[in-house]
């Protein structure tokens, strides 16, 4: 999705107010079946253009204890500056984006805001106490019976300096 900024640089309009929902593609439609919101405003900066707002959207997770799925909302703050005076094959290398045709790319931006905020490991609280090693049973939802497995003899070192730091 872009949206032509050519308004800033000819007339009295100094800022665009945006309010978007940004079509998602492949992976990521999966994981926000909502879809995302951009809101925020453009201004007309020297030779470009700035881009400040709020993205929006609740993504479909696994929780990597208990492997349940749950909501997580996400809220992104969006500072992005696109310039003239990059040419779009150097935007790997650049600090700023580039503008093209005096047209910002939604589709990209939000692409990599979403991926970029994604956790390592999500968890869907912090008190989860995840799934048992020994019959698999979710330990959130039902009481488990199983009795630690006893540890390895070769690892007592380790054990002891564990509990030597604690």
């Amino acid at each position: 999705m872009k949206i032509s900024v050519s308004s800033l640089f000819h007339s009295d309009i100094e800022v665009l107010e945006i309010d978007y929902d940004v079509p998602l593609t492949a992976a990521l439609a999966e994981r926000y079946p909502q879809g995302a919101r951009l809101q925020g405003r453009i201004s007309r900066i020297r030779r470009g253009v700035h881009l400040q707002g709020i993205l929006a959207g609740i993504e479909s997770e696994t929780c990597v204890r208990c492997l349940e799925t749950f909501s997580r909302p996400v809220r992104i703050a969006v500072e992005e500056t696109f310039s003239e005076e990059v040419a779009a094959e150097d935007d790997l290398f650049a600090s700023v984006a580039p503008l093209v045709g005096r047209e910002i790319d939604l589709t990209d931006l939000v692409s990599q805001l979403l991926e970029v905020d994604e956790p390592m490991a999500p968890l869907c609280s912090e008190d989860c106490r995840g799934i048992c090693p020994l019959c698999g049973a979710n330990r959130n939802l039902v009481p488990c019976a199983c009795k630690p497995a006893a540890a390895d003899a070769r690892l007592a070192g380790l054990a002891r300096l564990r509990d030597e730091l604690a």
